[in-house]
């Protein structure tokens, strides 16, 4: 179940929702797929620094506010 809590919310989902844009339109955006999207916000710390750098660009934040 996914909790409504924002705490509990990846900060690159949190971002995101912030943005507005569902995880088509982000993973689109950025160049990369919609798994690795999914993948990136399920576990944050784990993302290639490509796809932060890419999924930051399209946020309009650093790719360091993308991770834990």
């Amino acid at each position: 179940m996914v909790s409504a809590n924002p705490e509990n919310a990846s900060p690159l989902r949190a971002a995101r929702q912030r943005a507005r844009l569902s995880m088509e339109q982000l993973a689109v955006s950025a160049g990369i797929s919609r798994a690795t999207l999914y993948w990136a916000e399920k576990a944050p710390q784990l993302m290639s620094d490509r796809t932060a750098q890419a999924v930051a660009r399209v946020l309009g934040i650093s790719a360091e506010d993308l991770r834990p």
